[in-house]
């Protein structure tokens, strides 16, 4: 580099001398200019639809120096006084002279390197004639590069930024424009650099549409770049440009190809029967899926049928279709729950490398995923941390640390992923990190299991996500047994609008189960595929409504007395414990499991594994006679259990349904063993109990909130409840016949003129909220066509635009005294004990603990949380005595919504039955 004066800036520093102290500026913004470079040669599919959205389908090199350069210049900021005084010692070493002030800490140096661009380096390109173009669509064209790289660290950088000469002095500025110069010069031959000219007066608005992806190439390509394991550091000057350029390329093929986000080659298009050898006889839509006609390009499909008929199987032969004919990279599986995402993950993980012709790692992402052994081990030696108390700016070998750590993101990334919807619904939302999701889940096929689960909030913020997918080339597959129709041509119209397309055609078919396909290649129309469905799936239920509890415990004890396995499925945790209690003194307790989500992670995880043994598939006689489950939510939906009984609260008619999948799933003999496909069910007719309020068809505004207290909070809309319980009246469910009949008796237009007049207000307020619910997720959503720039609501971590609305909560750490010793409550599961010891509670019963009276043991809490993740910041730390035969601990909740403090409770904890109040408020509806 010509200008040495570049030199004399750290881009890395570590606390303590070693190896080399820092590693230099230029140096560090080179290996992250590396990473990206190698990954678009090693991602032909990217690179390529970067250029075609560029107009530039015909020369993917012009198109890759573009952006190579761009992701040189990331890290401008650094630059600043501000971020170099950072480290005193390491900044007076390289410029020889002391600093005159630190600058000012109160701005990032993202934000720091976008208003020095438009200060000092804009002014400089267009009076210099950097690139060709007219000087305003260039310099709007431009503005939207240099957000995408400056705002690596997941946000858009900060539009105006004050006393930038308290940032910056004379030298770094030239410092700044000379490095940018050489990148210039050095990075972007003649041919790239007219590449606003050749685009004309489309460069800005192209630019601006792909600034969401460009994002998500500079936040990755920091995070593999600031590998200290694989980028040696280096504080001294290399002899060329030329030399060390060489050597960041071959190091940054080394870290990708560890990286596991590197697309894997495709296997050749296998039959049903080659794909899922174990399936006998594929169901009729899982023989659709494999004969279907497909289309080129993206895509939408939505695949309706009832539970058991092979539903995921069926999105995977055609996720698998679609990427043997070269139309996805890869999969990602969105569900519901963490639950539901375990248990996939279980059911793909001996099956999902059929679909590569290369290795690809399955990952899963979840609020705890990182935590599951299976696939915990991280993709790259993270090597040590920075750990510099005096980085305020974050060190990049932290921020490293925590990608390598993080399945949530880097499921996306990877060629094969399953997690919880949440995890895709974020690279939706103004939340930290949005574009490396988006950047993920480019050109893959997103399969949403149980759609029908969002909530307003999550359908609006879905919908959103499906026009970016569309837009990025991906396809999407998505699954429900309870889809209203609304809501399908809500999603269509979603996926259409992404292609270009104002709306999507009119569904006109009202079978079940049902196919229905829209492709960009024949956008007039929707393929619609009525379908017949299995016959062991085809079946009459009894339904039984009951009013009085005690009948219903009755009838679960006489049931499990004469052997047969039982499920009781209430809608909260505040049921289920009440449920636990009165079946306590008819059964023995070691016959009852209780599964709710008010567990620690380590204990939850040993719980569903003990379901799925016990009332799984491949569970007999000897597992599940004469047991009971007590549940809530958790074992609604995709858990592939089985039982002789069923019995649920009221809920919304598409839950009962869900709830009815689980009775009778798996045919077996009167004795529970399994049979074979075809053979009729020996355990006589189903039956499901449904416990509610008194059936009357003229409610009044109390009928649920006097009998379901707890339910009339968790399910406030009372009239889908009654229209529900009115559908229950006939005594009978014939599946899959009435399916479409019962969701539209609940959840269709024609259903608001149903409704009676004493739940009128309650229906009211419910279609209020969902509108303001649908407005909250517009307003914490990205706005595409706006481009990544900060606006609006302040982009932060996930909490601030949350994939889900609802109750505010705390994650609790659950830890235990052994003398003046802190120890997790899981402190059997190594390094990761604490992570296995949360949960997440409602705020307004836990906020804060009471503090311990003994100085030592007041000591060991503040020494555990400043060792923990951000200081322990956000978290509750709740320690029970393991001296004390009580065991119990003290907290008090949030302030009610007047601001009054709430009553100190105590609470206790079990494996078996989780964390419970000794005296609950009465409202807690949880």
């Amino acid at each position: 580099m010509r200008h040495r004066l570049c030199f004399e800036y750290w881009g890395k520093a570590r606390p303590a001398e070693g190896e080399a102290g820092c590693h230099l500026l230029p140096l560090h913004s080179l290996d992250v200019a590396a990473v990206g470079d190698v990954y678009l040669r090693l991602n032909p599919p990217l690179l390529a639809w970067l250029a075609a959205e560029l107009g530039c389908a015909d020369d993917l090199p012009r198109v890759r120096a573009w952006l190579v350069f761009w992701l040189a210049l990331h890290d401008l900021g650094k630059f600043s006084l501000s971020f170099q005084a950072q480290r005193l010692d390491v900044m007076e070493r390289l410029q020889h002279e002391p600093a005159p002030h630190r600058g000012l800490p109160d701005v990032r140096h993202d934000s720091l390197g976008h208003q020095l661009w438009i200060e000092d380096l804009l002014p400089e390109v267009l009076a210099d004639a950097w690139f060709d173009g007219d000087d305003g669509a260039l310099e709007e064209g431009l503005g939207w590069w240099v957000r995408a790289v400056t705002g690596h660290h997941g946000q858009p950088p900060r539009e105006d930024v004050p006393l930038m000469s308290r940032h910056f002095r004379p030298r770094d500025r030239e410092a700044a424009r000379a490095f940018a110069r050489e990148m210039r010069v050095w990075l972007l031959p003649d041919t790239a650099a007219a590449l606003p000219r050749a685009l004309g007066a489309r460069f800005a608005p192209l630019s601006q549409a792909l600034s969401w992806w460009v994002a998500g190439l500079a936040v990755l390509a920091d995070w593999i770049g600031s590998n200290a394991e694989v980028f040696r550091y280096q504080d001294q000057a290399p002899d060329t440009l030329d030399a060390y350029w060489a050597l960041a390329r071959q190091r940054a093929e080394q870290a990708l190809q560890r990286s596991g986000v590197l697309p894997v080659a495709r296997q050749s298009a296998l039959s049903f029967e080659q794909l899922f050898p174990a399936i006998r006889h594929p169901s009729p839509l899982q023989d659709w899926a494999a004969r279907v006609p497909l289309l080129p390009g993206p895509q939408l499909h939505l695949l309706e049928d009832v539970t058991g008929a092979g539903k995921t199987e069926a999105a995977l032969m055609l996720a698998h279709r679609l990427m043997a004919d070269g139309h996805a990279e890869g999969f990602f599986i969105g569900l519901p729950t963490m639950a539901t995402a375990n248990a996939m993950y279980q059911r793909l993980a001996a099956f999902y490398a059929r679909l590569f012709a290369g290795h690809a790692s399955l990952v899963l992402a979840h609020g705890g995923s990182r935590l599951v052994e299976e696939f915990a081990a991280s993709i790259v030696e993270s090597g040590p941390d920075e750990g510099d108390a005096a980085q305020g700016d974050d060190s990049a070998t932290r921020r490293c640390q925590r990608w390598l750590a993080d399945h949530n993101k880097r499921a996306l990334l990877s060629p094969a992923g399953i997690g919880t919807v949440d995890q895709v619904l974020l690279g939706a939302l103004q939340s930290k990190h949005q574009s490396l999701r988006l950047l993920g889940l480019a050109r893959k096929v997103l399969i949403v299991d149980e759609v029908h689960a969002c909530d307003p909030y999550m359908q609006q913020t879905l919908e959103t996500l499906l026009r970016l997918h569309a837009q990025a080339g991906g396809s999407a597959i998505l699954l429900s047994a309870t889809l209203s129709g609304g809501m399908k041509a809500s999603l269509m119209r979603a996926f259409a609008q992404g292609r270009g397309f104002e709306d999507a055609p009119a569904l006109r078919k009202a079978d079940y189960p049902l196919a229905s396909h829209w492709s960009a290649v024949r956008p007039e129309c929707v393929d619609e595929h009525a379908l017949p469905t299995r016959p062991e799936v085809r079946r009459e239920l009894a339904v039984r409504y009951l009013c009085d509890r005690r009948e219903v415990i009755a009838g679960i004890v006489a049931a499990l007395r004469q052997g047969q396995c039982v499920a009781w499925i209430r809608n909260t945790v505040g049921d289920a414990l009440q449920a636990h209690a009165e079946m306590a003194g008819q059964w023995p307790a070691e016959r009852i499991t209780l599964f709710h989500a008010r567990f620690a992670l380590g204990d939850r995880l040993d719980i569903e594994a003990e379901v799925l043994a016990q009332f799984g598939a491949q569970s007999g006689p000897g597992r599940h006679q004469g047991r009971l489950l007590i549940a809530t939510q958790v074992a609604e939906q995709s858990l592939d259990v089985d039982f002789d009984l069923v019995v649920s609260d009221l809920a919304p008619i598409d839950r009962l349904i869900q709830r009815a999948g689980r009775l009778q799933r798996h045919v077996r003999d009167a004795q529970g063993h399994r049979l074979p496909a075809g053979a009729a069910d020996g355990r006589g007719p189903p039956v499901l109990w449904v416990l509610g309020p008194p059936w009357t068809a003229d409610p009044d505004p109390r009928w649920l909130r006097q009998a379901c207290p707890r339910s009339a909070q968790v399910y406030p809309n009372h009239a889908q409840l009654w229209l529900s319980a009115r559908a229950l009246q006939p005594g009978r469910l014939r599946m899959p016949d009435d399916a479409r009949t019962l969701i539209e008796s609940v959840f269709g237009d024609a259903a608001d003129a149903q409704v009676p007049a004493g739940l009128q207000r309650s229906a009211d307020e419910a279609l209020g909220k969902a509108y303001a619910d649908k407005s909250q997720a517009q307003l914490n959503s990205i706005k595409p066509a706006e481009g990544y720039i900060r606006r609006g609501l302040a982009w932060a971590d996930d909490t601030v635009a949350p994939s889900r609305l609802g109750e505010d909560t705390v994650e609790l750490l659950l830890g235990r005294w052994e003398g003046d010793q802190l120890q997790p409550w899981r402190a059997d599961r190594g390094r990761e004990a604490w992570a296995y010891s949360t949960l997440r509670v409602a705020r307004r019963l836990i906020a804060e603990v009471e503090p311990p009276q003994d100085p030592a043991r007041r000591a060991a809490l503040q020494a555990t949380l400043s060792k923990l993740l951000g200081a322990g910041q956000g978290k509750v730390l709740l320690a029970f005595d393991a001296e004390a035969a009580s065991g119990l601990a003290r907290a008090r909740g949030a302030a009610d919504r007047d601001g009054r403090p709430r009553d100190v409770l105590t609470w206790t904890y079990d494996p078996s039955m989780g964390l419970r109040v000794l005296t609950a408020p009465q409202e807690d509806a949880s």
